[in-house]
């Protein structure tokens, strides 16, 4: 068989060469007697040495322009090779260019900068505003104007959060940016997402688009999603960094979360403040449990019994936040921001929830001196079963 192969090629390239002398080419009845001649189980063998014919032939075609016998052993060539070779040949050529790719082949490629099995940080802002930084640290701020929220070599999001109506102390996101930093002309170039409270959330970036990469594998990707009557959420997952981000507006305000590499998370400048990173400034941290109670009963009933979009209930430090902003706002809009956080928080980091039920505001000595006794009843019943239960 090896023999057959070798005298086949011989003639491929015996009949190129007096093609290139003379312009005469062998019958084309000759050389599909040569093609027909091996077993099946060669065809592979046969197209490949075709195809070689055939781009061997197309080098002579200004000098044999006019010659009948060449055009005619070329078409007789490529209608054998369509009729046998097109359908195997264009399999083999798939599976062997995605098994030898190079570096210089790989140009239209985005390259996947970071594992996505590896350890990612979530990061959350909303409401008064409450931070999760990403390190695990929880705290509320009363940081007013534009503030960096993440900033790292991929892309930046800043914030800015303006006072609450009727509130002489509360804030609030109220406008929040996204800037995609351009990375290679495979993987995306600069975009912009801006959000504002008083508006809709645009469903696509700056310029109109809503994804950047080839079609089979976006590296960029924007989608819009609406909660409920009053909510709304854009996702933009940025595939080569493994990172996900989420913007949310309920009602006029906003909120933002992200999960991105820890390695990633960790490429931050220190002097630049990020809240994901740095957490807030000192001076500008509020210690919940020192705020004025008012309407305690009330407040505690509608974040207790409040429901969010997953039928989830508020636990851990949402809970204290949504009776925290509930006090200082009077808006029950954050009710629902206090919701979509924690939406974002089951969906990027389950883990770090323990699923407190109870408030700090129900047994904080120091922030309940006005609740009833029906608060302190609930404590003491709770107390008892958690206290049951364990032993």
């Amino acid at each position: 068989m090896v023999v057959a192969n070798r005298v086949h090629y011989v003639w491929i390239v015996w009949t190129v060469v007096i093609a290139a002398y003379s312009c005469i080419s062998v019958p084309c009845s000759m050389h599909q007697e040569k093609c027909s001649s091996y077993e099946i189980k060669d065809n592979e063998s046969q197209c490949k040495d075709l195809e070689l014919y055939i781009a061997c032939m197309e080098l002579f075609k200004g000098k044999c322009r006019g010659e009948i016998s060449y055009h005619s052993v070329m078409s007789a060539s490529k209608i054998e090779f369509k009729k046998r070779c097109d359908e195997n040949l264009l399999r083999n050529n798939i599976s062997e260019h995605s098994q030898s790719l190079t570096p210089s082949n790989r140009r239209s490629i985005c390259p996947s900068l970071f594992d996505d099995k590896k350890e990612h940080k979530f990061c959350g802002l909303f409401g008064d505003p409450h931070l999760r930084t990403f390190d695990g640290r929880y705290q509320t701020c009363r940081i007013h104007g534009a503030w960096p929220v993440i900033d790292n070599p991929f892309f930046g999001i800043m914030v800015t959060n303006d006072a609450v109506l009727n509130s002489t102390t509360a804030t609030a996101p109220t406008k929040l940016t996204v800037m995609l930093k351009a990375h290679k002309p495979e993987c995306t170039q600069q975009k912009l997402y801006e959000a504002q409270g008083d508006i809709p959330l645009p469903s696509t970036f700056e310029d109109s688009t809503t994804s950047s990469g080839p079609s089979s594998l976006r590296t960029v990707s924007l989608s819009w999603r609406s909660n409920d009557n009053i909510s709304e959420t854009v996702i933009i997952r940025l595939s080569y960094i493994s990172t996900i981000i989420s913007v949310t507006r309920v009602g006029k305000y906003l909120s933002i979360s992200a999960k991105l590499p820890d390695e990633l998370a960790q490429t931050f400048n220190q002097e630049k403040n990020e809240l994901c990173s740095s957490g807030c400034p000192a001076s500008e941290q509020i210690d919940i449990k020192q705020v004025t109670i008012s309407d305690l009963d009330r407040v505690l009933t509608l974040c207790h019994n409040s429901i969010g979009p997953t039928e989830h209930r508020l636990t851990d430090q949402y809970l204290d936040w949504c009776v925290f902003d509930m006090m200082t706002s009077h808006d029950e809009q954050f009710i629902n921001a206090s919701h979509a956080a924690y939406s974002d928080v089951l969906f990027f980091e389950p883990r770090s929830l323990f699923n407190r039920t109870v408030s700090i505001f129900e047994f904080n000595p120091a922030s309940t001196d006005s609740a009833c006794c029906t608060n302190r009843l609930n404590l003491f019943i709770i107390s008892i079963v958690t206290l049951y239960n364990f032993l």
